[in-house]
């Protein structure tokens, strides 16, 4: 079994903080029948998550290293 490296486990939490953002939006759009205030919190969920991806993206590529497998 080979080691886990830093960078697997970085993109890892930026990928469960992605999930949180897309649940805490997915509710707040659920709830925005009822308040104005989810609505607030629903509608730059998208953006963020894009945001999100990238960062991801280019930290991984940054840090990927050839391991020979």
């Amino acid at each position: 079994m080979r080691n886990v490296q830093k960078t697997e486990i970085i993109v890892l939490i930026i990928a469960v903080l992605a999930l949180v953002v897309a649940l805490v939006g997915h509710l707040a759009g659920a709830s925005i029948a009822n308040s104005d205030a989810f609505g607030i919190i629903a509608a730059p969920v998208p953006l963020v998550l894009g945001i999100i991806a990238f960062v991801a993206y280019k930290y991984a590529a940054a840090n990927d290293k050839d391991t020979g497998h």
